[in-house]
């Protein structure tokens, strides 16, 4: 745990005051208590639950600790930022700030891949899965699968037509 704390510090500009920093850091120790039996468990389960608040009305951000996450998650301006526990999130994703990652009719959660950026103000709903290095648009509402290498923009969203390399 210590080791993952020490490398979102480092991803999250190395400043305290960062406040996804603060929120990386309770969802990691909510991940070390679902670990932990018994009394201990029942307790640190408590303090979890109270940071988990405290984070969640400071900044907005609500990460629980049953969500799967990949290596080196990266909120970007870490600010009302609200992700479903049921949601797998791959390696290297970078979350913009007001962004909704989550269930659409109560149905079921998207699976992010690795190397995914999502923009600002971005929806991303239901059973629909993200493909490697997809870029999501500022305030594109995601509500169907999205190919591996893809630019999504609109509401909804469909991909963005690829250019033509030139020659150099």
């Amino acid at each position: 745990m210590l080791r993952e704390l020490r490398e979102d510090y480092a991803r999250h500009g190395a400043r305290l005051g960062e406040p996804a920093l603060w929120a990386m850091a309770v969802f990691r120790f909510g991940q070390r208590v679902q670990t932990l039996n018994g009394a201990r468990r029942v307790l640190a389960s408590k303090v979890y639950g109270g940071l988990r608040m405290g984070v969640e009305m400071s900044t907005g951000i609500s990460l629980h600790s049953t969500t799967r996450v990949g290596d080196a998650l990266h909120l970007i301006h870490g600010a009302n930022i609200r992700i479903h526990p049921d949601v797998v999130i791959g390696d290297r994703v970078g979350i913009m700030h007001d962004v909704t990652i989550g269930l659409s009719d109560g149905e079921g959660a998207p699976v992010i891949g690795d190397d995914v950026f999502i923009g600002p103000g971005a929806k991303v709903l239901g059973p629909i899965h993200v493909g490697a290095g997809a870029r999501i648009a500022a305030n594109s509402l995601v509500i169907t699968d999205v190919p591996p290498g893809a630019t999504m923009l609109g509401v909804p969203a469909r991909p963005l037509p690829s250019r033509p390399k030139r020659d150099a």
